[in-house]
């Protein structure tokens, strides 16, 4: 390839770059888990993959042991054995731009966590590993394509298809992009990334608030409250007890902590499927969703002592992180006072943690977590409506929020004139 040859190939790519660029901002991301069937895995299928997650592991080792700049067209790397002595193995069931892809993600970690230590935080250093369990596929139709009528997959180093279940999910006008093949408790799976055309949502005019407690993990601003809790199952102890007399070591050990494994891992996909449906519901039937900024990682301290099991065997944590990261979320800053703060008179008033109905000298009174609620929704739409107020605009078109949803709307608003 000569040098004109090179500009156009070039030239080609950064064309096609920017026209994927421009269609993206008319599509949503969004990424499907699916797994490989243990049954259709041949011995020959199965020496594949343990091959590729042990040469990704002996690569990284590598690359952290010696230049970051490592090439990844190289053949061998220098792996300590058992003895603790330097042994070159060799790199021949992994593909060069699997390498290519590998060697770039460590240098995009060193690079992060050195962007963090500028910014002042504390942070530590990469450190070897004993097994790598995630293997980016960087590009579709090349590192991995879908082949028989979206039955099988084809992985970029190996001759055959793996047979896969879960791809009747993704609709056919879905767009792939890059995947990770990922490895978990002796099972395979790809979590692919696909882009979708746009769909606007249907607005419900609903708006509501929450707040996140102990006792009710979740109350809205509707006067629902929702309770989590997935507790330790009798097998799970049973295990746990067995290991503990387990000799160090033992091949009995290993055992028990791979059925260990498996007992977490089914509840946390049963924490997954309630924390994502509920999640969803909130979103589809709400225009707006009002949280507080809580710390739920606090609340497993020392001031509340006794509540730490409670918290960790509910999913309070992941219903806040997905929350978060949606459009129709409104985080409210964690120093607003959503349980002292009257609505009728705005004095503040404090109550114990055993005081579940909020009281105030004004004559008002209602159950402390509803209380709680309701306050932090009115203090998001009185947020949005100074965020919105415009002087040009007649009234009608500033006010877009629903009005026998929150009463006391009118004076918010005018408290926002003042401000």
């Amino acid at each position: 390839m000569n040098e004109q040859q090179r500009l156009e190939k070039n030239n080609r790519i950064k064309q096609k770059g920017k026209e994927t660029r421009l269609r993206r901002l008319s599509q949503d991301c969004k990424v499907y888990e699916l797994k490989l069937d243990k049954s259709h895995l041949s011995k020959a299928k199965q020496e594949f993959l343990h091959r590729l997650f042990l040469e990704a592991k002996w690569l990284y080792n590598y690359q952290l042991s010696n230049e970051i700049d490592v090439d990844y067209k190289l053949k061998e790397v220098d792996v300590l054995n058992k003895d603790k002595i330097l042994e070159q193995r060799d790199l021949d069931t992994i593909s060069a731009q699997i390498r290519q892809t590998l060697v770039n993600r460590t240098k995009q970690n060193i690079f992060s966590l050195s962007k963090s230590k500028k910014k002042g935080n504390k942070i530590g250093g990469l450190k070897f590993k004993s097994y790598v369990n995630c293997i980016p596929l960087s590009q579709f139709g090349i590192t991995y394509r879908i082949e028989n009528n979206n039955k099988y997959i084809h992985i970029q180093g190996f001759k055959k298809h793996f047979k896969i279940l879960g791809l009747d999910q993704i609709p056919e006008d879905a767009e792939f992009a890059n995947a990770n093949l990922i490895r978990k408790l002796n099972d395979y799976y790809l979590k692919v990334t696909t882009f979708l055309p746009k769909q606007d949502k249907i607005q419900t005019g609903n708006y509501i608030g929450l707040d996140f407690g102990i006792k009710d993990n979740v109350v809205d601003s509707n006067r629902n409250k929702y309770n989590f809790s997935f507790p330790e199952t009798r097998q799970l102890k049973k295990l746990s007890r067995k290991l503990n007399k387990c000799k160090r070591g033992s091949k009995n050990k290993a055992k028990l902590k791979f059925k260990l494994g498996l007992e977490y891992e089914k509840i946390n996909n049963r924490k997954k499927d309630v924390k994502n449906k509920f999640v969803s519901k909130l979103i589809n039937e709400n225009d707006l969703i009002a949280i507080q900024d809580e710390s739920i990682h606090q609340w497993k301290s020392s001031h509340f002592r006794g509540f730490g099991r409670k918290i960790h065997y509910s999913i309070l944590g992941g219903i806040t992180s997905s929350l978060k990261h949606k459009p129709e979320t409104l985080i409210i800053p964690r120093t607003f006072p959503s349980t002292q703060l009257c609505p009728n008179c705005g004095s503040l008033n404090k109550h114990s943690l055993d005081e579940r109905i909020y009281v105030c000298d004004c004559g008002y009174s209602e159950d402390r977590d509803i209380h709680s609620a309701r306050n932090i929704l009115n203090e998001g739409l009185r947020l949005i409506s100074m965020e919105h107020r415009n002087p040009m605009l007649d009234e009608s078109e500033t006010s877009r929020f629903n009005v026998e949803l929150n009463p006391s709307y009118n004076s918010l608003k005018q408290e926002a004139i003042v401000l």
